[in-house]
């Protein structure tokens, strides 16, 4: 299916993926932790069954492309391993990599649904365009409930982690294009144009001459990225090191804010504590007066008890 903003196909599926957001969000909030986790953990074990069964359903069947279709249950972009990663996230439990799929997850998921890359040549109602639109609103759906529900706890402190491990999965992206040019299934010199998924080895050509990408490129340190006279090549997964970290950082606490925006301000409290702690000696404020040492002399005895008289 052809990105058309015009053609009103384009925004059923994106649509169709909010209401089912909204749908499970009012179905499940007033459910248990157990039924949220059962139902949530499904449509990830559902999505990831659904990566690797597309091969028995057209196009991905056909036996004349099958060295090009098999290439896509391999970890060729970075949807793709999030479909394959994030149940076992979801079952282990670590909050660095919890926080990853809720960043990457919302981020990767709802820009794939906006902007189909790989379903050009699809019909609206094909099985491929429903696979498509299924996957990445799962991918972006699990990750927004878990910490709507109160299942995931973000950690503004935890956000350098997540480009850390973004640029990982660059790194896996191309080590699996190397592994698919040893095993003759790809051609080295056409990486940059079908193996070149979430721009691990450059920037993508449309990109060339744009304003994202001068921005993109005044954060990559010159050793990642090709002389000024065209020299050289970019680093594979490396260049995007820094703005990754620069950028994404920000980006990433302005998602998590409104979670952490109690956390947020307590630590600015206590950072401010502390810097005002060496000012705590002058004391500007009035002191409270005891007469006669009474603060430090006690008068011990025992309380003096009146009887009665009885006349």
């Amino acid at each position: 299916m052809t990105v058309d903003f015009s053609n009103p196909y384009y925004y059923m599926y994106p649509l169709a993926g909010m209401a089912i957001f909204f749908v499970l969000y009012f179905a499940l909030r007033g459910a248990g932790g157990r039924t949220q986790r059962a139902v949530l953990f499904s449509l990830l074990a559902a999505n990831f069954a659904l990566h690797f069964l597309k091969m028995l359903f057209p196009p991905y069947n056909d036996p004349e492309e099958f060295s090009y279709y098999i290439q896509t249950i391999t970890p060729e972009n970075v949807c793709a391993i999030n479909t394959m990663i994030f149940p076992f996230i979801f079952l282990k439990k670590d909050g660095a990599l919890r926080d990853y799929m809720f960043y990457i997850g919302v981020i990767s998921g709802i820009a794939a649904s906006w902007i189909p890359m790989s379903i050009e040549d699809a019909g609206v109602f094909d099985f491929d365009t429903v696979r498509y639109y299924f996957c990445h609103t799962v991918l972006w759906t699990v990750p927004l409930l878990t910490v709507m529900f109160g299942l995931h706890r973000l950690d503004y402190r935890r956000i350098i982690f997540t480009p850390l491990i973004y640029i990982l999965v660059l790194s896996v992206i191309v080590s699996n294009e190397v592994v698919l040019v040893a095993l003759g299934l790809e051609n080295a010199d056409e990486i940059l144009y079908y193996g070149n998924a979430g721009m691990a080895f450059a920037p993508y050509s449309s990109l060339q001459g744009t304003a994202v990408l001068d921005i993109l490129l005044a954060f990559v340190p010159s050793w990642f990225k090709p002389a000024a006279d065209g020299s050289g090549s970019y680093a594979p997964a490396l260049w995007q090191l820094f703005p990754a970290v620069i950028l994404g950082c920000p980006l990433g606490f302005l998602m998590c804010l409104y979670w952490e925006r109690r956390h947020f301000a307590a630590d600015v409290v206590a950072l401010l504590s502390f810097c005002l702690r060496p000012l705590a000696k002058y004391r500007f404020a009035r002191r409270r007066i005891y007469y006669g040492g009474s603060r430090r002399f006690r008068v011990r005895g025992t309380r003096l008890r009146s009887k009665r008289w009885r006349g």
